[in-house]
């Protein structure tokens, strides 16, 4: 903290605290107002109880964000920090005025205010406890209202980068020489493999194209667009690729997904594992014990990563954090590189 700083709290809190004691002495012993000993030595305390009470709220409403968060009642919560608040705001009004008036008249005899002026005090601190605190909560909330927009920005300029991109790495030019390569050599020896190949091929770049919004989807039609995406695959590695999909079809009716979603997974399968006949690369997509789609490949790391400029795991996850869900989450286990992908109910939205 530079020194214009502190001395512009410093007198904030000697401003505020000579405010709170003129009021104080002026209900308690009117007008006029009299700076004598005791007007001193009670407006250097207030401003020193003022200014310990707002570090003290500082400290216990840092946890007040993260529990906010959780919870979908905030009244209660916010009424326990109010308490806690008020409870520490004063025992530490009692402990300091203790030590504060025995430093000033060098003695441990301390005598209080009548009963009145001290039923008067803890009112009026109590008041003005609850005025910082009610302005402590508002400025959390505000604070994290701020946070949460520009967070939300931030997805926002991510997800565009992340389309941007995904439509760069679904139209490489490499990716698709190598599907015009293979219906080059399959339309005279396998006419028909080289139909359906077109066919997969119109249907998964007609995908591509039409993929502008990329929201919410049925099941059902990204399973149809990645089976075109792993069928080209397939032609492409023949036996070095196996992949099956199990997903009960009421399911794929009335679950989404994000749409495009699972076309990076499976293309980063593809791109950081080995993939020979020794050892084929499987991929098996299905539905796991939590309800959320499971992702699974053969874990055959290459020894050096590949150079890409596709969506990554950064941008796959901005899209998740654009539409508002939970991002998928990543492991290995038992030889298996695993992605989960969480689902919508469309039944129960």
């Amino acid at each position: 903290m530079n020194l214009k700083r502190m001395i512009y709290y410093l007198l904030f809190y000697i401003t505020l605290g000579f405010i709170l004691n003129v009021l104080q002495h002026i209900v308690l012993e009117g007008l006029p107002i009299h700076m004598n000993h005791s007007m001193w030595g009670d407006w250097i305390g207030g401003s020193i109880h003022i200014f310990l009470y707002i570090q003290l709220q500082k400290r216990v409403l840092r946890s007040f964000t993260k529990e906010f968060r959780k919870q979908d009642n905030y009244i209660p919560m916010i009424m326990r920090y109010f308490i806690v608040v008020q409870i520490l705001g004063m025992a530490l009004m009692l402990i300091y005025s203790t030590v504060f008036t025995a430093i000033l008249k060098g003695s441990l005899d301390v005598q209080f205010k009548d009963v009145e002026q001290l039923r008067f005090i803890f009112v009026y601190f109590f008041l003005i406890h609850t005025v910082f605190y009610i302005g402590g909560v508002a400025l959390r909330l505000y604070d994290m209202y701020n946070k949460e927009k520009d967070a939300k920005h931030q997805a926002e300029k991510s997800f565009l980068s992340a389309q941007l991109q995904l439509l760069r790495q679904q139209l490489n030019p490499h990716f698709l020489f190598n599907n015009l390569n293979i219906i080059a050599s399959t339309i005279n020896n396998n006419p028909k493999l080289a139909y359906d190949f077109t066919k997969s091929m119109a249907s998964f770049y007609r995908k591509v194209l039409e993929t502008e919004n990329a929201g919410w989807v049925l099941l059902k039609d990204e399973i149809k667009t990645i089976k075109s995406y792993l069928y080209m695959l397939g032609v492409r590695f023949e036996e070095k690729l196996l992949f099956t999909i199990d997903i009960p079809e009421d399911i794929q009716q009335t679950h989404s997904i994000p749409d495009f979603i699972l076309q990076p997974i499976v293309e980063n399968a593809v791109k950081h594992n080995t993939i020979s006949k020794e050892k084929p690369l499987e991929i098996h997509i299905s539905i796991n014990n939590n309800g959320k789609l499971l992702i699974r490949n053969s874990y055959h790391p290459k020894d050096t990563k590949a150079d890409s400029i596709g969506v990554g795991w950064f941008n796959i996850e901005s899209r998740y954090k654009y539409l508002g869900a939970k991002a998928p989450i990543k492991y290995v286990q038992d030889g298996w590189f695993c992605v989960e992908v969480s689902l919508i109910n469309e039944n129960n939205s």
